[in-house]
């Protein structure tokens, strides 16, 4: 049973915190195959929930400013965060697309990640598979340096 509560955290962690999703795993000292699998899952999970959500969040956020500015009580309030200007910059170059679209569900959280990946490239064909190849290679390279920085041999 503790090993039941240990691969659900591993997976609800790496719904979120996808890059430390493996370390539990790795300090249970759990075969490589599964703390893999477990993290992979759960970030996968993630990233297609939020990333085929992401217009149905864009759009309700947008239905509700427009119904507070029908009531007169909205104030539309600039944001030019340091990080979205760093963001709209990056999607402004000829890498952006692809700095964003692999980096982003990495670097934020696979929920946020998600939500700008679709937000910007959505109309890419690619843009699904690129992010989803990104997290399964990602996951197994943070997979192995857990395992490395562990000092546990690794048998593939």
């Amino acid at each position: 049973m503790a090993n039941l509560h240990l691969y659900l955290f591993i997976v609800l962690l790496g719904t979120f915190k996808f890059m430390f999703a493996s370390t539990p795993g790795v300090i249970a000292d759990l075969p490589f195959e599964k703390v893999y699998f477990l993290a992979t899952l759960g970030g996968l999970v993630s990233f297609n929930f939020f990333y085929f959500l992401a217009n149905h969040f864009i759009r309700k956020t947008l239905e509700k400013n427009k119904r507070k500015m029908k009531l007169g009580n909205y104030i539309a309030k600039k944001k030019f965060t340091k990080t979205n200007k760093t963001i709209v910059k990056l999607k402004m170059t000829n890498a952006g697309f692809w700095i964003i679209t692999i980096v982003a569900p990495l670097v934020l959280s696979i929920p946020i990640g998600s939500i700008i990946v679709a937000k910007f490239y959505r109309h890419h064909k690619e843009t699904y598979w690129i992010t989803t190849l990104s997290l399964i290679f990602s996951q197994a390279i943070f997979t192995v340096l857990a395992y490395l920085i562990k000092g546990h041999p690794l048998s593939l």
